[in-house]
């Protein structure tokens, strides 16, 4: 680590947050867990995991944790936070979809986004067109229809984008992004997307059979082309030569604290199942909740006196749970920030600092509670690094 990584490293670590890149760094302790959480990222099942921890003790650092795991294997990465009063509503597969787009990681890539990986799948066609995945996807490089996608509209955007005219790439990354907001511009996409593109591609369908089969539209039949979609999202990862497109949710919580409405509830949580099983989507995905999370759901649906609903089903899920940093877990991860203090600001902390000092913060700082004990601990070594810095 060189000063001026070290000392981005301590800006995040005021805030008690682990800088990007550098999450398994600051991971100290627990190496059975982490090596099982790893271990799951390399095996070939395709399932959901709930990560649990409490508010503020480390459910969003295993997923930043996992990220980097991800990517350093060779995983496409998207990281979703729930929020239903912002157009991300778990219910909402169309959204949901429109928000793994905007936020897809590719490794060594440091733009994020649709662009960047359908740029990518544009080059990558071109110079691998005659494997049988490319010939599949654009039937022999005709375009004019597909073998290898299921999604009519994921194969519509990527026929687009081959174009290279920069308004229609804006035009596509825009759908895609937001899908639903589409809806009563069908014409506009049709027209753009098909019509006037026919110099470049032949399409034998005529323009009433894009509305019948609902070509441009993400949210009907029960989502059905919005999860279709995400399995393209994979299979093209795949054709990439990469091992998959890995989905992490954080402030997963969110359905039940912001959702109010019952029935969209309960679709979420089939929605979770359907990830569970595997059948929608084959890939593994991540998910941030707290250790009561179950309970809420299963209360919830008493309340509301949804007795048909199985609440057996949230015992099924599989669970992730770190347990709490020891003391001489704590005591690593002071002398990892010690280290990373004095790289940044060149100085020597233990050498200005006795023992006696150090063990006396050790001891203040492991009688935090529990519950954000770890972020408590960077926050107040760090401060307390400065301070002595500065004097």
């Amino acid at each position: 680590m060189d000063e001026k990584t070290a000392s981005k490293a301590i800006e995040s670590l005021r805030k008690g947050i682990p800088p990007d890149g550098m999450v398994r760094e600051f991971t100290v302790g627990r190496e059975e867990e982490i090596h099982d959480l790893s271990s799951r990222l390399k095996d070939n099942v395709g399932t959901a995991l709930l990560l649990k921890a409490n508010y503020g003790s480390g459910k969003t650092h295993l997923l930043r944790f996992i990220r980097e795991e991800a990517l350093e294997n060779d995983y496409l990465v998207s990281t979703i936070t729930i929020d239903s009063k912002s157009a991300v509503r778990f219910n909402r597969m169309d959204q949901v979809f429109g928000a793994i787009c905007r936020n897809i990681e590719i490794p060594s890539y440091k733009q994020k986004g649709l662009k960047t990986f359908f740029n990518l799948l544009d080059k990558h066609s071109e110079k691998h067109w005659q494997k049988t995945i490319w010939k599949n996807i654009s039937n022999n490089g005709k375009w004019d229809y597909s073998e290898e996608l299921e999604s009519p509209g994921m194969f519509l955007a990527l026929r687009a984008w081959k174009t290279g005219d920069n308004n229609i790439k804006d035009l596509v990354e825009d759908w895609l992004y937001n899908t639903w907001t589409y809806q009563s511009q069908r014409k506009i996409l049709f027209a753009e997307l098909v019509y006037k593109q026919k110099k470049h591609f032949s399409d034998p369908r005529p323009e009433w059979k894009f509305y019948e089969d609902n070509v441009f539209v993400f949210n009907v039949q029960a989502y059905t082309q919005s999860w279709s979609a995400l399995r393209d999202l994979n299979a093209l990862t795949k054709a990439l030569g990469y091992n998959g497109l890995i989905v992490l949710f954080d402030e997963f919580e969110d359905i039940i604290t912001n959702m109010k409405n019952v029935a969209h509830q309960e679709s979420a949580f089939w929605n979770l199942f359907t990830l569970y099983y595997g059948k929608k989507y084959p890939e593994k995905t991540f998910f941030a909740v707290t250790p009561e999370f179950e309970q809420k759901c299963k209360d919830r649906l008493k309340e509301k006196e949804r007795f048909d609903f199985d609440l057996r089903r949230f015992d099924e899920l599989p669970v992730y749970e770190m347990s709490p940093l020891e003391i001489k877990d704590l005591d690593t991860l002071i002398h990892k920030i010690i280290e990373t203090h004095g790289k940044a600001y060149e100085w020597n902390p233990l050498k200005k600092l006795n023992g006696h000092t150090m063990n006396d913060l050790l001891e203040k700082l492991s009688k935090k509670r529990l519950q954000d004990r770890t972020r408590f601990v960077i926050t107040e070594v760090v401060k307390f690094l400065d301070h002595h810095l500065e004097e």
